[in-house]
């Protein structure tokens, strides 16, 4: 399912994240630098509940990839911060 942020604010941070999920083009999964995070609010969640009412994505640059995704966070394998002062890893 592709994804969409009905909100999204900058990322200012090194980010690097790897999904468990990618477009079906053969590449595998997504992984990248995170360039915005973004939120979406169905306004019918109160009404359809086979929908998941809000969300958290993160829009991830895939150099192998012609434009970047939206990945919600469920999706998350790993996150790696990088700033000047050190590189750290954690589970998604």
């Amino acid at each position: 399912m592709e994804h969409h942020a009905d909100f999204a604010i900058p990322i200012n941070h090194d980010l690097t994240i790897t999904a468990s999920v990618g477009p079906d083009d053969g590449l595998g999964a997504i992984v990248g630098k995170a360039i915005a995070l973004g939120w979406w609010v169905d306004p019918d969640a109160a009404t359809d509940r086979a929908h998941e009412p809000t969300g958290t994505l993160y829009l991830i640059v895939d150099n192998r990839r012609p434009r970047p995704y939206w990945v919600k966070q469920a999706d998350l394998v790993s996150v790696e911060i990088h700033d000047e002062h050190s590189s750290r890893t954690q589970p998604g």
